[in-house]
């Protein structure tokens, strides 16, 4: 009789979880300074300068609640606000989520369960992205993921997880409006599974007081933020649209494969991207299929998930659609991402034949990594760092001038606060806009003429920004610019715009 082996371990941990961790956690590290800082980064990294007064004001402009804000202003008291010290914050709630949700599975379902589940979170082409973007959407699916699991576990009998699930669930509409959405889904499953058990005549796992105190401590947390977004209701978003049908489509093969953008399918087939989603999808059935043949406790795991995973962008979608509002539907759904891995881990780690499981990994494994080769290596959001940094010296005869306007946070963040930044707003008049850097009082823009003081000194322009744009604009411009040499980053160079 042949005896089995004790498990390696290592710190308590068995190697195998220990190797998965190590390989996701170093895939959200690799090139993390390489890439420029972008628009809505530049962004951040404005707030981040700014007192928390005054990041706390900024909400009511934005559409964003401050908690992300807040974290990146402390961080960037220890470390540098490069671009790598600049998104450490959201490569450190990636990896976060990472343990949890390995940690989470791994006492529930087991060994090989968390290590399936743990790969495809792991190497989630969909979460690195935003693990290196120093934005509020790792925190988001951080703190979903924590309060998932602290609710999961507080309603199997441990009260003292309550008090993780409160501070995760404030913290969720403390971080982005669907954030919000999900804490009132958190509390819902709660009085649903409560209600279920009172009619059922049973007692519920946990004492009345501490679960008062927990909701009482959600309620008091979320409230602020429910008339925060009451105020900005009316508040524009930029670069958002009308969801379409097909725009659920195209979120779920986020979900599986990433943004099509960063993680192109390279040398494979364009329908292979749709043969691994439709895998992972398949995989998450059987996971469905085999907590609904646990326990009663584990269906009640299966709805929460299942609610989590659609009801949000079902909701936004219907929402965006009889409102005629426009409402993202990608980005702020990461966190559904990982509740969708969960149940394809699951799933995949119950395929009894080795070679199934084998055939599955692989179709999802190839699409991910082929799609990640061209990321680490190609992939850019922006070319502001090389424009920026190859500059010449500016004097009072050259100035900078972005197009569109939005493009001063990039300029900013690499120019710092000593350089004057000049826009067209692009649409009749075409009005000349002189731009300041947004502190806790100042504010972005000022419109100006042809006669402001200081242009008339000026010889040189550097125009950043799409520079066809800027050719096809350009006739539109007030006269005074025309007069000055024009300069375009294009070709990873500086030149005369009509050279």
């Amino acid at each position: 009789m042949i005896e089995n082996k004790p498990a390696k371990r290592m710190l308590g941990v068995r190697w195998s979880l220990l190797g998965i961790f190590l390989f996701g956690t170093a895939l959200r590290f690799l090139n993390l300074g390489r890439r420029s800082v972008w628009v809505d980064e530049g962004f951040s990294w404005i707030a981040a300068q700014m007192s928390f007064r005054g990041v706390t004001r900024l909400s009511l402009y934005d559409v964003h609640p401050p908690l992300y804000y807040y974290l990146l202003k402390a961080s960037l008291w220890v470390l540098p606000d490069t671009e790598f010290g600049l998104r450490f914050v959201s490569v450190l709630c990636s990896v976060a989520t990472l343990a949890v949700m390995m940690t989470f599975v791994y006492r529930r379902w087991g060994h090989r369960a968390a290590c399936y589940v743990g790969l495809l979170a792991a190497v989630s082409p969909f979460d690195i992205y935003y693990a290196q973007e120093a934005r509020m959407y790792a925190l988001l699916a951080f703190l979903f993921v924590l309060a998932f699991t602290e609710l999961v576990e507080a309603l199997e009998g441990k009260p003292a997880h309550l008090i993780g699930w409160v501070a995760a669930t404030t913290g969720l509409a403390w971080t982005y409006a669907y954030g919000l959405l999900a804490a009132f889904l958190q509390i819902g499953f709660f009085a649903v599974y409560w209600i279920w058990q009172r009619l059922r005549g049973r007692p519920f796992p946990v004492q009345p007081k501490p679960v008062l105190a927990a909701l009482a401590g959600v309620l008091l947390g979320v409230g602020p933020i429910v008339l925060l977004f009451y105020k900005i209701r009316h508040n524009p978003s930029g670069s958002v649209s009308f969801p379409k049908a097909s725009d659920l489509v195209n979120l779920v093969r986020w979900w599986a494969t990433g943004p099509t953008d960063a993680f192109p399918a390279f040398g494979i087939p364009w329908w292979v991207r749709d043969v691994s989603t439709a895998v992972m999808v398949g995989c998450a059935a059987l996971g469905a299929r085999q907590l609904w043949r646990h326990d009663e406790f584990q269906r009640w795991i299966l709805y929460f998930a299942a609610a989590l995973i659609a009801l949000p962008p079902a909701l936004v979608f219907a929402y965006s659609t009889l409102s005629k509002h426009p409402f993202w539907l990608t980005r702020g759904f990461l966190p559904n991402a990982h509740i969708l891995y969960l149940l394809a881990g699951i799933g995949l780690s119950a395929v009894g034949s080795r070679a199934l499981r084998g055939i599955a990994a692989v179709t999802i494994g190839v699409t991910i990594a082929t799609g990640e080769i061209d990321y680490y290596t190609k992939f850019e959001k922006s070319v502001a760092a090389s424009a920026f940094h190859s500059l010449p010296p500016l004097t009072p005869q050259h100035v900078v001038l972005v197009s569109p306007l939005w493009l001063d946070y990039e300029a900013y963040y690499y120019l710092r606060a000593e350089t004057a930044l000049w826009g067209v707003e692009e649409n009749s008049p075409w009005r000349l806009v002189r731009l300041l850097r947004r502190t806790d009082e100042t504010p972005r823009v000022t419109w100006t003429t042809c006669g402001e003081e200081n242009l008339q000194t000026v010889s040189d322009i550097y125009a950043y920004g799409d520079a066809s744009q800027i050719r096809t604009n350009r006739s539109h411009w007030p006269s005074c610019l025309l007069a000055k040499k024009i300069w375009v980053f294009e070709e990873s160079r500086w030149h005369p715009l009509d050279e």
